[in-house]
């Protein structure tokens, strides 16, 4: 064999050793994969198997310009933190262009049991990067899933008059935090003028309360055209929730030091002007009027023959009786008697407008939205409003000479009550006050139990969106099985039915694969989630009503073998080291210059 073709075998055989998959991973190196979509689902590589001896990977979330990322886990469970971490997850949310530099210092990081179930995380741009180190210790790993969100989502409904000071000009409206999801800058100073409008009262509540420890969140009051304020309310980080109504313009003065550490994520508020009174158009007025409000009695009782003394006909007339509230309450009616005349000769099975009648209205939006109407001997269910105003009107055909000359007890009798939650308190569910209507189930409290639709078994609330949330041991699932099912619906519980309708879904995003229910059948047997995480959506319109569910839940010990293994596609990362190409580089001019 020549010296030539030695060398030439040499060579090849060198650069075979270069091309060749190495073991072990330079610590420059790591591998990369790329989420450039705008939703989906994440998980450790061969989750649910365990999770060991990945030196360095990382997930890169890219979404469209002008969008951030959200990422939710509902899974995670790392070797424990020892002084340090040992195998961990490093969060960087601030990247501009998804490059980091090597060794640059993480926004989080996390092992052990450090992220909850549910946890979400914002990126500030459309870049997103998570890296796994995972060593030797195994680990069952982490479970979540990604939504690019657009940054127009966060925008406050506010013209903005100069750099963070804004003016509202809308009859409602949600204000955000600079920078919000993502935390607010240090250094800031911003303000938020609401303007006094005539005959209404504007009406402030928090939805999100996290200011910092060096922040303050102040609502000042004042007469439009003065310039003398008042302070009325004052935000440290210690309270986490606002409520203020006024009738006077108002300022809202936020105002933070560093938040670079602390990377508190600020406030949002929800505010709107609602009329100061409650009132009709004269051709709406009735003949007999009564308004019962919570200022001074929160609960009470009512007849009809308490509303006729406020009439002194004896002639058929119309009485109306408003329940209102304080802007954040809602309006319960419980029936305790129901029997209105009706003559012998009238059949109240079909229509009650002939006869004497009940009708009910509650308030959706800015108009009044009729529940339905009743006579004879049919009581009206248990009725809940989901605004602050419920109104009654009795309407008599018969004269009350005739209604009092009957033996029977002829007339209605109920009882009200204001409230701020949902009545559900025998439900066993922690309530976050942070959302309208979510209730959360963890299996460390109670590992079965009910749970039912809001004002069961009487008519549920209209315009709701409710949440039943389900949190149970790694090693377990929920079973879900209904007693009771009456969801006013048909065909696909869709939009263009205009149907009411509960969905279940295994993530913490909307899921628009999944199925919806409603009508009077019940899903057949019993729904079982995938994952100790399960969220039950419950959502009405304000058109049509119906009586709601009833079920039971369990926390059951989830079979292994039932557990699918989906096995992530892992590219190699666009920073790949330059010295491999250049080593083979060299090898080929090697070649070409011997030969």
């Amino acid at each position: 064999m020549s010296a030539s073709l030695e060398q030439l075998l040499l060579l090849l055989l060198l650069l075979i050793l270069l091309l060749k998959p190495s073991d072990s991973t330079s610590e420059h190196e790591c591998k990369c994969v790329l989420f450039n979509v705008t939703s989906g689902n994440f998980q450790s590589p061969e989750f649910p198997a365990p999770l060991e001896g990945v030196p360095c990977l990382f997930y890169h979330f890219q979404a469209p310009p002008d969008h951030i990322i959200r990422l939710t886990f509902d899974v995670f469970q790392m070797p424990p933190r020892i002084g340090v971490c040992s195998s961990s997850i490093m969060l960087f949310d601030h990247s501009t262009d998804g490059l980091i530099e090597f060794g640059e210092r993480s926004d989080f990081e996390f092992c052990g049991k450090e992220i909850s179930s549910g946890r979400q995380f914002f990126s500030k741009e459309q870049h997103f990067l998570l890296q796994i180190t995972s060593g030797k210790e195994v680990a069952r790993g982490f479970r979540g899933s990604f939504l690019a969100i657009p940054k127009k989502n966060f925008t406050s409904d506010a013209v903005e008059m100069a750099e963070c000071s804004y003016r509202v000009e809308k009859q409602k409206a949600i204000i955000y935090s600079p920078q919000y999801p993502y935390y607010y800058p240090s250094k800031v100073n911003c303000t938020y003028h609401i303007p006094q409008r005539k005959g209404f009262q504007i009406v402030i509540n928090s939805i999100v309360m996290d200011i910092g420890r060096d922040a303050i969140l102040q609502i000042f009051e004042s007469v439009e055209g003065k310039f003398e304020k008042r302070l009325i309310e004052m935000v440290t980080s210690v309270q986490k929730s606002i409520y203020v109504s006024s009738t006077s313009s108002l300022l809202i003065y936020f105002s933070a030091g560093n938040n670079d550490v602390e990377r508190a994520v600020g406030f949002v508020i929800e505010l709107q002007y609602s009329n100061a009174v409650w009132s009709q158009s004269p051709e709406a007025a009735s003949e007999c009027q009564l308004n019962i409000n919570s200022e001074n009695f929160k609960e009470g009782q009512l007849s009809s023959d308490k509303i006729g003394r406020f009439t002194s006909s004896s002639l058929p007339t119309k009485c109306q009786i408003s329940l209102q509230g304080y802007p954040n309450e809602k309006i319960s009616v419980k029936f305790t008697h129901f029997n209105l005349y009706v003559p012998d000769n009238k059949n109240v099975t079909k229509r009650c407008t002939e006869v004497d009648n009940l009708s009910a209205d509650v308030r959706v939006g800015s108009r009044l939205s009729r529940i339905d109407e009743w006579c004879g001997k049919r009581t009206p269910p248990n009725l809940m409003s989901s605004s602050n105003l419920l109104q009654l009107e009795y309407n008599t055909k018969s004269s009350k000479a005739i209604r009092e000359s009957t033996n029977d007890d002829i007339g209605f009798r109920l009882e009200y009550k204001f409230h701020t939650d949902w009545n559900m308190a025998n439900m066993k569910a922690k309530v976050d006050k942070r959302k309208e209507c979510r209730f959360s189930f963890n299996s460390s409290e109670h590992t079965n139990g009910k749970l039912w639709s809001a004002n069961y078994p009487g008519l549920y609330p209209r315009n709701i969106y409710c949440e039943y949330i389900f949190h149970g041991r790694n090693d377990q699932v929920v079973h879900i099985h209904f007693e009771y099912f009456d969801i006013e619906g048909f065909n696909q519980c869709d939009e263009t039915t205009q149907s009411d309708y509960i969905l279940f879904s295994n993530y913490q995003t909307h899921d628009r694969t999944n199925r919806r229910f409603c009508g009077k059948t019940a899903p057949k047997g019993p729904i079982l989630s995938e994952s100790n995480y399960f969220r039950m959506i419950f959502s009405t319109n304000d058109i049509f009503d119906a009586t709601g569910f009833y079920a039971h839940y369990q926390f059951i010990t989830q079979e292994k073998s039932q557990i699918s293994r989906v096995k992530l596609t892992i590219s190699t990362s666009n920073r790949l080291h330059s010295s491999s190409f250049s080593s083979i580089f060299v090898i080929f001019f090697m070649i070409f210059f011997l030969f």
